[in-house]
């Protein structure tokens, strides 16, 4: 049961985070989808849509709403290319980037708040132990799909 217990306090730590992330999020009237979108584009700068919905497994037209979202949010903008017009790139607004920095800094904020009291050793102890968590997930997951 000692399993059980710990697996359901690791549960209920990931839910707590999300609910942490998801207060923040709907500043902006955003959901995770969202986000992930706007995150993907920073890191990918002049990806465009067909790209993204083909990286993050959506339909053209599922992506084709969120990009319309993320535009009328003033998050990102479609810039034509210069050698096809019928192509846009998409970057990040101002807008855009302060939101993904605004909570960039709120979730470090909130790591601080979480491990307040550990030591730099309860902290190296508990990122061996979750790393070693996640290595076998890892390879539940790599067995599962065999």
């Amino acid at each position: 049961m000692l399993k059980t217990d710990v697996a359901l306090q690791l549960r209920a730590t990931h839910h707590k985070m999300i609910q942490l992330m998801k207060a923040k999020i709907s500043e902006y009237d955003l959901t995770f989808g969202l986000l992930n979108i706007l995150v993907r584009i920073e890191k990918n700068p002049n990806t465009n849509q067909k790209q993204l919905a083909e990286d993050m497994n959506f339909t053209q037209g599922a992506m084709s709403i969120a990009v319309k979202r993320l535009i009328e949010n003033d998050m990102i903008k479609q810039v034509p290319l210069e050698s096809d017009m019928r192509y846009n790139r998409l970057n990040l607004t101002k807008k855009g980037k302060a939101m993904i920095a605004s909570c960039k800094d709120h979730m470090t904020e909130r790591y601080e708040n979480i491990f307040y009291g550990f030591d730099d050793g309860e902290l190296t102890q508990l990122y061996n132990f979750l790393k070693k968590i996640n290595n076998n997930l890892d390879k539940i997951n790599k067995e599962d799909c065999l």
